[in-house]
Parts: C-alpha cells; structure tokens; sequence
C-alpha cells in the first residue's frame, strides 16, 4: 500500500535519507528543536534536544561521519496540515547501512510552521 506523504514529511524524509547536514538544517526554523536519545548519546547533551537549525546541523554532520546509509521506510503518517504550517506522527522503520535485520521502529512527532520544523521529538522502539 502505498501512502500519500504532505509535503513536510516527504521533504523530511528526502532530506534525513540524504545524509546531507545542509538539506537536513534547511528543514529546521532558526530556533527549531530536535528531540531524540540519540542525540543525547551522539552529542552529550543530557536532555537530548537540539535547540537551534545550527545544532541540528551539527547533529546530522555527525550522523553522517558515522553512517553509509540511513533509509526510513515510512509505514504510517497521521498529519493535520494548514497551508504551509502543520503537524504529523510518522511511524517508519529506520534502517542504517542497508541492514535490514537490525531494523528498528521509530516515531517521529514533527510540528512545522511557515514551512520550517520548529519542533521534532522521535521514539525509538
């Protein structure tokens, strides 16, 4: 089955798989917050959260230093979008350097606005 993406998501999507720390920066307002426990493992911060688009940037730099491959295969999204502001639940398996049997199960609460994610918190399960 194949699911119909907004916008935001498929831009998230497209940018994180990338690996590139610019296009994934690009996605994040200014002030805009990244939530994970791998970023309080990656980068040391002991709350977890990314508080800016420039440590964001930073973050992504070092996910990519450390991976081949990063592919998200999006199983659900559940969104309500409001032109270019909305917010979405996205449900994927995460899959790093093509390794299918470690696949982990992840969820992603993006909020955006004027087309920037100003907030992001992701679960992994």
């Amino acid at each position: 089955m194949e699911i119909t993406l907004p916008d935001m998501v498929a831009r998230w999507q497209s940018a994180w798989t990338s690996l590139d720390p610019d296009r994934v920066a690009a996605l994040y307002a200014v002030d805009g917050q990244h939530m994970s426990s791998v970023v309080k493992e990656r980068m040391g911060i002991a709350d977890g959260t990314l508080k800016s688009r420039e440590e964001v940037r930073a973050y992504a730099a070092a996910s990519a230093a450390r991976l081949k491959s990063f592919r998200a295969d999006i199983m659900q999204v559940i969104a309500d979008e409001d032109g270019a502001s909305g917010r979405a639940a996205v449900e994927y398996w995460r899959i790093l350097n093509g390794d299918e049997k470690s696949r982990m199960r992840v969820i992603e609460m993006v909020e955006w606005r004027d087309n920037e994610i100003t907030s992001c918190r992701v679960f992994h399960f």
